[in-house]
This record gives C-alpha cells, structure tokens and sequence, in this order.
C-alpha cells in the first residue's frame, strides 16, 4: 500500500506546480520524490479538493470572428474553429509573445475539452505546439496515448519530439510512446532501411492509429520551415526544388502546395514520418497557428482538407477571410 500523503505536501506541491508555474521535475526536486509521483500528486490533489478550478466562459476567445472563419471554411471540412485572445503582431515583443501564450493555452483548453480517455494523440513538433505544452494545465486526468508524428528531428532538447510527447502525457496523466529513428536519413537509402525495421514500423502503426492530431503549420521557407529545413540538413538543390514547384507549406514534414497537395520532392524520400495521404485519414486533425504571415499556407492546408479544427489568433484569422 502506498504511504498516506499529507494534505500539506499535496498544498505545496499544487502551489509550486500551479501558482509558481514550476515544472513537475522541479516540484519533484523540492519534494524528494520521482516526476511521475508528482502527477499522482496533482491528481490528488484535485479529487481531495486542495486544488479546485473556477472556469469562466468564453475565456479570451473572439468567438464572432470564430463564427466567421467556420462558415467561411465549413465547406472545405472545418468542423471547429478556435480565435485566441487579440494581441497585434505588430505591437512590443511582450505583447507579441502574450499573444503566443494566449494562443497556446488555447490550444490546451482545446485537448482538454475534447480529448478523451482512450484516444490516442499524435504530435508534431513546432514553436507554438511546444509552448501549448508549456503551458498545458488540466483539471482533469486523460488517459490518452500521446505519440509522434515522425522521428526526432534533433538531439537540442528544446526541439525534441520525445520530450514532447513524454511531457504532455505526464500533465495529462496518460501515457506516451517515443519514435527512436531520426526523422530525415542522409539518403533515400537509408530512410527506406529505416522504414523497414520493426520498431519504426511500429511507431508509424502507432501515429496511423491516432485518432486525433495536434500540430503546427510551417510557411515556406520562413519561420519554423526554415528551422525544419536547416534540421533536416537540407540541400541548395532540395530547397530549390521546392520553391520551383511552389511550395506554399510545411504540415507535419510534408510539403504542399497552394492547393493543400504533397508535392513530389527529392527530399520527402529521406523523410521518416507519415505522409500527407496518412495524415489525412486521421479523424480529427488540429492545428494552431500564430500570425498573419503563414495566411497563405494555413489557407491552403485548409483548402487541401487537412485541417478540421482551426486553432488561430485574431490577425491571422482575419487574414483568411481576406
């Protein structure tokens, strides 16, 4: 039997975890005990009433220009649609990345809302994703299966897919599953060996399985595309490529055009990760995205059908109605 938990420890913990935003690997620092007994503290400490949540509706959501956006886009498959709080692109960088945070914790009211026991997750990795994970929060426990996309794409931990995946599971109080191969082979070669073995074969199976899909968009060749091409270790030749058949975004590591198509590239052949035709037959494919500069690529993943639930901030949702 496991030993009696004081309701002080379970208050300290709560404080550390909610109020002082300290990560479950802090808190479990400060308590002397593993990061995953800390989210069975969490979970505790909601079911004994230490910790309770008063959740005001709407929060921060421009819900007319959501209105908007669905009946604009209803058409092309979009079922929901989520508009963060207003924060100009154009105002101070603390504004600017307010409105991120705003953005992202969007994007965690969404899973929370919408996810549920049993599902299995599939991210990919991303600026705004990463900070949804950040900032994630529940008052709930979800027993998801949290998997990747595609391999990982760097051994930086700020980039990292495992650590991703492994940390939304803990704050869900479900469970994960790491793709261990490399999302980009040196060689086509080399990506069709590594496609062969049974652990990839494996974690493809899992994503394929997903029933929901939570990721960013990529507008080509800024932004995070830029930092995806540089992982990637992308060649003069292969970038020009992509521009000569005019690519207009990056979803999911896949590249498309301004009609939402997969384009034919030389560098999707030293890609491990599933393509656009798996991608699409995920039931529920959420995707956040933050400014108006990615109006074009965003618009065109929705008009290729890829995306059912739209998750933006207020400038780049009125830029698609444009």
């Amino acid at each position: 039997m496991a030993p009696r938990v004081s309701m002080e420890t379970l208050a300290k913990a709560a404080y550390w975890y909610y109020v002082q935003d300290l990560s479950q690997k802090e808190v479990a620092r400060r308590l002397g005990t593993s990061q995953s007994n800390v989210s069975r503290l969490m979970r505790s400490a909601r079911e004994h009433g230490v910790v309770t949540f008063d959740i005001s509706y709407p929060i921060h959501r421009e819900l007319d220009l959501e209105d908007e956006l669905r009946s604009a886009f209803e058409e092309f498959g979009v079922r929901d649609v989520v508009v963060s709080q207003a924060f100009s692109d154009t105002q101070a960088p603390a504004e600017s990345q307010a409105g991120v945070l705003s953005l992202a914790r969007s994007g965690a009211e969404w899973i929370q809302d919408n996810v549920v026991d049993h599902d299995t997750l599939a991210l990919f990795w991303g600026t705004t994703v990463k900070a949804m994970v950040d900032v994630a929060r529940f008052d709930r426990r979800i027993d998801a299966h949290v998997v990747q996309l595609a391999g990982e794409w760097s051994v930086d931990p700020g980039l990292s897919g495992h650590n991703l995946v492994r940390d939304l599971a803990d704050k869900m109080g479900g469970r994960y599953s790491y793709f261990n191969a490399p999302a980009v082979a040196a060689s086509a070669e080399e990506a069709d060996a590594l496609l062969s073995t049974p652990e990839v074969t494996r974690s493809l199976e899992f994503a394929r399985q997903a029933n929901v899909a939570f990721l960013g968009i990529g507008s080509f060749p800024t932004d995070t595309t830029r930092t995806f091409l540089d992982l990637a270790g992308a060649t003069k030749a292969e970038v020009s490529e992509a521009k000569k058949k005019k690519v207009v975004g990056q979803f999911a590591g896949r590249f498309y055009d301004a009609n939402g198509e997969q384009v034919d590239l030389a560098i999707h052949q030293r890609l491990v990760s599933l393509d656009l035709a798996d991608v699409r037959r995920i039931p529920t494919i959420a995707t956040i995205a933050h400014g108006k500069g990615k109006t074009a690529a965003v618009r065109a993943a929705i008009h290729g059908g890829l995306i059912d639930v739209l998750i933006v901030d207020p400038d780049l949702g009125r830029s698609l109605l444009t």
